[in-house]
């Protein structure tokens, strides 16, 4: 239990990780007092702390109402649900304010910003961004949800850009951001356990439109089609583009990336791959335009950039089968469009910790596009149920004997997913742990 003190600071920040540092770390070059609380008896950033700070008082435990009377501002990591009982108190009650680390970043810098959200591709898309506008001499720098954490960017004095990625559990104590360019890449059923039903959750996505000055939309998507936006919309989707639309042309057998009328990039020069590869591309390519950035240096970047560790990556391709590692797949739509990119003969593995979502698209995916599934983790028997009408599924006790079953029943030409559509948390500390673990599975299946 936290224990009551005499004096209390009018700050508190709740959540010791890597945001609740950061938090610590702004706060405190400004000059400001506060407390630091988390409900963790080791969170992953304690030690960090007290070395930084020893005279900050860090408590551990329980959270209650009573030890916050007297508190007006609660600064919360996107990992504190703010709609839990005791903060929802403190918010209505107390009248105390509560906000996050975007919150603070935005009324930190009057510099630009773009703002990404999505269910799908955020990292991608926002590393991309950066990577275009610092090969066009715009000095741009990336964080957020997709690490560092936002306020530490505003140790960049160069900065000219700010490309954030940002959760739809940021956007939930944000509501000072006025970015210049800011993009909903998707929406697809993800982290329902805490914002119930998609609807809410397209609903606090949509958010991030609401003081942009350019809203970039995705016109295949009816949930991002169907949000309110502000400023000037560009669009970006796979089919033929209108004017002023960034999409998809078909000419001669050939696809090609295209800005209304202009044809822009052959799509077998991209580096990133399939249909999500394409959409990421086109997202950057609309925010870039929406930027100004010259497109020449935009394309070179498209045809160089290799994407990000555990996104759809090429593992190993040995005995002409091809090993891709997709453990950031953690929902249903992500292991969807890596299915779709793939196209056929896949053998997926898949399972983990279900976070909610429409099976049923997973099982039409898995019929069209995999030959073979194999199943791990604490919700397979979940996953198998959804698949019950696919014939050609196994069981595995662990990643080394996914790995093997898949190198067992594979062929030239095959190519084995990870590409989880859950959590990792039932068997792994985060997705980079599994997608490691995978990694080394098959590099020591293949040797």
């Amino acid at each position: 239990m936290l224990q009551r003190e005499s004096v209390r600071q009018q700050t508190v920040v709740i959540g010791l990780g890597d945001t609740g540092l950061s938090v610590a770390q702004h706060l405190s070059k400004q000059g400001l007092d506060f407390k630091m609380l988390d409900t963790r008896s080791n969170p992953p950033q304690l030690v960090a702390f007290k070395q930084e700070y020893p005279e900050i008082e860090v408590q551990l435990g329980e959270l209650t109402t009573e030890f916050f009377q007297d508190v007006q501002q609660i600064i919360v990591s996107p990992g504190i649900d703010v709609n839990q009982k005791n903060i929802r108190a403190l918010i209505s009650e107390n009248g105390c304010e509560c906000l996050g680390d975007i919150e603070l970043f935005s009324r930190s810098t009057s510099k630009p910003i773009v703002a990404i959200t999505g269910s799908n591709g955020k990292s991608t898309v926002t590393s991309l961004l950066a990577e275009m506008a610092n090969t066009a001499g715009v000095k741009a720098y990336a964080g957020g949800n997709l690490s560092p954490p936002a306020l530490c960017l505003l140790n960049h004095e160069d900065a000219e850009l700010f490309v954030l990625e940002i959760s739809s559990f940021q956007l939930e104590t944000t509501q000072s951001l006025q970015p210049q360019v800011s993009v909903v890449l998707n929406v697809s059923p993800d982290h329902l356990d805490r914002h119930g039903d998609i609807e809410n959750y397209a609903h606090i996505k949509e958010h991030i439109y609401s003081k942009s000055k350019i809203s970039v939309i995705n016109r295949d998507d009816d949930y991002v089609l169907n949000m309110k936006t502000s400023g000037e919309v560009i669009s970006f989707g796979l089919q033929e583009p209108m004017e002023n639309e960034f999409g998809v042309v078909k000419e001669k057998d050939s696809l090609y990336l295209a800005f209304g009328q202009e044809n822009l990039l052959s799509v077998s020069e991209l580096s990133l791959l399939g249909e999500v590869g394409i959409l990421n591309s086109l997202a950057a390519l609309a925010i870039g335009h929406a930027l100004k950035l010259p497109m020449q240096k935009m394309l070179t970047t498209l045809k160089t950039f290799k994407g990000l560790p555990h996104r759809l990556a090429l593992v190993s391709k040995a005995d002409r089968v091809s090993w891709f590692n997709d453990s950031k797949g953690t929902n249903i739509g992500a292991t969807v469009s890596s299915l779709r990119s793939l196209d056929r003969d896949i053998i997926l593995i898949a399972g983990g910790v279900f976070k909610g979502g429409e099976l049923e698209a997973l099982a039409r995916a898995v019929t069209r596009h995999a030959k073979q599934v194999i199943l791990l983790g604490q919700d397979s028997a979940l996953l198998e149920q959804a698949l019950k009408n696919f014939a050609a599924i196994e069981h595995a006790d662990s990643m080394q004997q996914a790995v093997e079953i898949a190198q067992q029943k594979s062929k030239p030409g095959d190519k084995v997913l990870l590409s989880p559509a859950c959590a990792s948390f039932d068997m792994y500390a985060n997705y980079i742990e599994r997608g490691n673990d995978f990694e080394k599975c098959v590099n020591e299946v293949l040797s």
